[in-house]
């Protein structure tokens, strides 16, 4: 077992920095990996497991440097704490100093064997309280989601048709869990009309540290098929506001919106495209309202048809901080949901212009 030092002190530090199965974390810092290596898994291989030559002496060397290495970093972070106690009335400084602190903190931890393993293999339950963890989602996102989300909604449009462009901050993550679907939607995907036929439940991924900060939600569909002027016009199929968001609370669902009523200003409308009208883009748009503060202009029963989210989002001095798409076709369930929401039967469009 690896030496004692800073990485066994919780005193200090969280508990989800460390493994809460007591036989993988003997595997871990352990230099023989008594139990194996985590990567097999078959229990025979495991068995078969043979530690190399002079890892015993190796490991608890290595371990003892790189614990030492933290305990420095935590040395620092003890003296930048004196420092914004000092430092409360200046903002700017305060804001440079937390954030320096959370750099150094995620520094002292990215080398922990137990905090790598967590980031491994229990990826969908890290405390995205802790800085460490969530430089590793966002290292992890940066490496493929960022880039698959920005070829989405640029290849299909939804850049410049909707707002003009997007530095994204934020991982936004978009699921329909009425349908028990607990997979996430990737960008662009066409989903029958039944699959998105009641609100989505949507994750807003922080990277940085935020407690309780108001978000405002958009979700329109700029192909409505506008006659009166062979052309095209945009839909809100739903608006929320003043949704409040924290590093431990990050998803707006439908529980979200019970504990907070008046968030939905515009209630959600199914995307049913009509026949012939070709696939349809959903796209949703996360922002960020500016000081935390209540949005500007958001009445009740904000019409639908012919938003203007460019207008909306300026008026209300919205940030944009991510993004998300998906694409919706005429299909066998589409006038099924239009009856579940009330609307009339939908149209029939001729491919052939007269």
């Amino acid at each position: 077992m690896a030496s004692t030092g800073i990485w066994s002190n919780f005193a200090k530090r969280s508990q989800s920095l460390a493994i809460k199965n007591k036989l993988i974390k003997e595997s871990v810092l352990s230099p023989s990996l008594p139990h194996g290596p985590a990567s097999l898994k078959s229990k025979a291989s495991k068995v078969k497991y043979v530690s190399p030559i002079g890892m015993d002496k190796i490991y608890p060397l290595a371990y003892e440097i790189l614990q030492k290495n933290s305990e420095n970093l935590y040395n620092e972070i003890e003296s930048i704490d004196s420092a914004i106690q000092s430092s409360k009335n200046d903002s700017v400084k305060l804001q440079e100093l937390k954030n320096k602190k959370n750099e150094l903190l995620a520094a002292a931890e990215e080398n922990n064997p137990e905090v790598v393993y967590n980031s491994l293999y229990a990826t969908n339950s890290l405390d995205r309280s802790q800085p460490v963890y969530r430089k590793v989602l966002e290292d992890k996102w940066k490496s493929y989601s960022r880039m698959l989300t920005m070829q989405r909604i640029e290849s299909l449009a939804i850049i410049p048709d909707t707002l003009p462009t997007l530095e994204p901050e934020v991982d936004v993550k978009l699921r329909f869990p009425h349908n028990n679907i607990e997979t996430y939607v990737e960008p662009g995907t066409v989903l029958s009309s039944n699959v998105s036929s009641k609100p989505p439940a949507l994750e807003i991924v922080e990277f940085k540290e935020v407690e309780n900060e108001l978000y405002t939600v958009l979700i329109v569909d700029p192909d409505t098929p506008h006659l009166a002027v062979d052309g095209y016009s945009t839909t809100l199929h739903w608006g929320l506001k003043d949704v409040p968001l924290s590093n431990l609370d990050y998803t707006i669902d439908a529980k979200k919106l019970m504990e907070n009523p008046d968030s939905e200003f515009v209630e959600y409308l199914a995307p049913t495209p009509e026949k012939n009208t070709g696939k349809h883009r959903l796209a949703v748009w996360v922002f960020r309202q500016k000081d935390s503060q209540p949005l500007k202009e958001a009445p009740k029963n904000l019409r639908r048809d012919f938003f203007k989210i460019r207008e909306f989002v300026e008026k209300n001095e919205l940030q944009p901080i991510g993004a998300h798409v998906w694409r919706s076709t005429w299909d066998r369930n589409t006038e099924k949901v239009r009856e579940l929401y009330g609307l009339p039967k939908g149209r029939i469009f001729t491919r052939e212009r007269l």
